[in-house]
């Protein structure tokens, strides 16, 4: 189905229900405009950014207990089949202080809050690219339940969740390589990877995962955050793991946020992102203080540090043909060291109830080491090693 007709379908559902089904619906979105934006990396061109830099619509809809949930995601790949939604998910509240949700969305065991002027690092606002593993975990089917609210000082939310897309098997479970020959039927393969489907749910013979978020609200001010999550799929031999915890205060005229993350992750050879051992810590420190009701002054540090263990390739036989890595895997053997950290400042106007301007500026530096070699400019598989990179924000953020 083409990019046009899901258009049309979606707005005429939505036409539909706000006009003839007995559901109370509402529509809101986030738009963030770059205004000319000022960029430069280390060793490259400075360049000016202007356009959309965010741009999200939700619909929400109620029915007595029920609820609906569907976040479209207009800046990503809307031509994939079932990715024209980053969150579409139902929720029952017929139980008290209980809410039980199934469909496809984000697997809530960080805070992710966002920076001063850019997303966050586990939400992808890097100027230099970063190599965790652990960003926001978006696009996810799943099953959830929560129990608690604000009211009775506390949430936990429990959910058990697979990716969207899943490697293909033959009629033996086998994973299927995306593979090329070199001319003749005599030569080998060279194996790019596992190929994928995109699916509407996942299979848990192939992989599962669980997740848990505990919120304690100390008073209307603080807030504590912990989670945790496990996850595994039968081509990897171990379980891959994370831990999150965060704190928050809002309270009068400035607020202070902090998180933490640390986690383990191990993959199949073949499998997208690999690795064979990669640990990541995570540190995110911000705080924004108002003057008034009109300006604020904002900032915020974010730090990480990614050791990341490649797989070595050996040969082995598919399809009665020998089987060799491909070169467009290019991270093979070495250990990869990366120690990241951005710091970004400004000022905020308020234009309206949800609408601000930001002037700010960011920094950025990041340092890799390739088996302890330090200060190499290219290494295959990293992007921007051992560069600065600077940043002079001017952007409109809009709730409506």
């Amino acid at each position: 189905m083409s990019l046009k007709s899901k258009s049309i379908i979606l707005f005429g559902l939505l036409s539909i229900m706000q006009s003839t089904l007995a559901f109370d619906t509402s529509v809101k979105g986030f738009i963030a405009l770059d205004l000319p934006n000022f960029e430069k990396i280390e060793g490259d061109k400075a360049s000016t950014i202007l356009g959309i830099g965010v741009l999200d619509l939700k619909v929400f809809a109620e029915q007595d207990a029920m609820t609906l949930n569907m976040k479209i995601d207009l800046d990503g790949k809307l031509s994939e089949n079932y990715n024209l939604f980053e969150e579409a998910y139902v929720g029952y509240r017929g139980i008290r202080d209980f809410r039980f949700m199934a469909g496809k969305g984000v697997i809530r065991f960080q805070n992710i809050h966002w920076g001063a002027a850019v997303n966050s690092y586990q939400d992808g606002g890097s100027v230099l690219d970063t190599e965790q593993s652990y960003r926001k975990l978006s696009r996810k089917a799943f099953t959830a339940v929560s129990y608690g609210h604000r009211s009775r000082g506390f949430l936990n939310t429990f959910s058990f969740f697979g990716n969207s897309q899943d490697v293909k098997t033959d009629d033996n479970k086998d994973p299927i390589y995306d593979v090329g020959t070199s001319g003749n039927g005599s030569n080998p393969y060279y194996v790019k990877g596992f190929t994928y489907d995109q699916v509407k749910a996942f299979d848990t013979s192939k992989q599962m995962g669980l997740a848990n978020k505990f919120e304690l609200y100390v008073n209307d001010e603080m807030t504590f955050t912990q989670g945790l999550l496990v996850q595994r799929n039968r081509f990897t031999g171990k379980s891959s793991w994370a831990v999150a915890a965060s704190f928050r205060i809002e309270k009068g005229e400035y607020e202070f946020w902090t998180e933490a993350v640390y986690g383990y992750t191990t993959t199949n050879p073949y499998e997208k992102y690999a690795t064979y051992r990669k640990t990541e810590s995570y540190l995110q420190v911000g705080s924004e203080y108002f003057l008034n009701e009109l300006w604020s002054i904002v900032g915020n540090v974010e730090g990480i540090y990614v050791e990341d263990r490649a797989h070595t390739y050996n040969d082995f036989i598919y399809r009665g043909k020998t089987a060799k890595v491909d070169s467009s895997i290019r991270k093979q053997r070495s250990l990869y060291q990366t120690l990241q950290y951005k710091v970004e400042s400004g000022i905020k106007y308020k234009l309206s109830k949800s609408a601000h301007l930001t002037f700010a500026g960011l920094w950025e530096n990041k340092i890799v080491e390739k088996d302890h070699v330090k200060n190499l400019t290219r290494i295959d598989g990293i992007n921007n090693p051992n560069r600065q990179a600077f940043k002079v924000i001017n952007s409109i953020s809009y709730w409506f």
